[in-house]
């Protein structure tokens, strides 16, 4: 039984999946920012590329942003509330708690494209 919880991830603590998909996100990023530098021939040319690019990969991320709001607000939400209604108080609790993961999302969202406005702009942060 020990096995199979542990072969499974469906069957992992949330925290766990965060951080094992978090680490492997990081090491695809890394691996293809190092496949990238590695065909433009340096570093430089791969930078001079991306500023070239970052116009494209803003319109490419609000559009990306776009699709994932309304596939939760039309298609998700909506399941996710009827089955928070069957809570025994309701879903009010977890109404509640999805209402604060909805505002730290849109935050995090802005967040990420603050700092990639202020890369795009030149500046260091």
């Amino acid at each position: 039984m020990f096995l199979k919880r542990l072969i499974d991830p469906r069957r992992w603590p949330s925290p766990v999946v965060f951080v094992v998909v978090l680490i492997g996100m990081f090491l695809l990023s890394g691996m293809i920012v190092l496949l990238s530098i590695q065909m433009m021939g340096s570093r430089e040319a791969f930078m001079a590329v991306k500023q070239a690019a970052l116009p494209w990969l803003f319109v490419w991320r609000w559009i990306c942003y776009a699709v994932l709001i309304v596939a939760w607000v039309k298609r998700w939400k909506p399941h996710v509330l009827t089955r928070l209604s069957q809570d025994r108080d309701g879903g009010a609790a977890a109404r509640e708690r999805l209402k604060r993961l909805e505002a730290l999302t849109l935050g995090v969202m802005a967040t990420i494209e603050l700092f990639n406005v202020l890369d795009w702009l030149g500046g260091q942060a």
